[in-house]
């Protein structure tokens, strides 16, 4: 298969999947088990382990595992750090 072909079975695959998302709907909550609807996006900033870059980490939460959210990487803080958790 040529690149080209690729490409275009790559289009083809993509506009598939896109057709068939509902974009009214919202996501799934991201924690594992969870299937309610996310009511949230919990978003952190931080510097990456090797120091080379920042890392941004974006989950979508329902309102009960938003509630409980909190930094994971403290540690990775640096003078743009973020973390927030805001309603959908």
């Amino acid at each position: 298969m040529t690149d080209l072909e690729n490409s275009r079975e790559k289009q083809t695959d993509n506009k598939h999947r896109e057709e068939s998302e509902d974009p009214v709907s919202p996501p799934e909550c991201h924690r594992r088990s969870c299937t309610d609807p996310a009511a949230f996006v919990a978003l952190e900033r931080y510097q990456e382990e090797t120091g080379h870059g920042a890392v941004e980490a974006e989950a979508f939460l329902c309102q009960e595992h938003a509630a409980v959210e909190s930094p994971a990487n403290l540690d990775s803080s640096y003078a743009d750090y973020v973390f927030r958790v805001e309603p959908l």
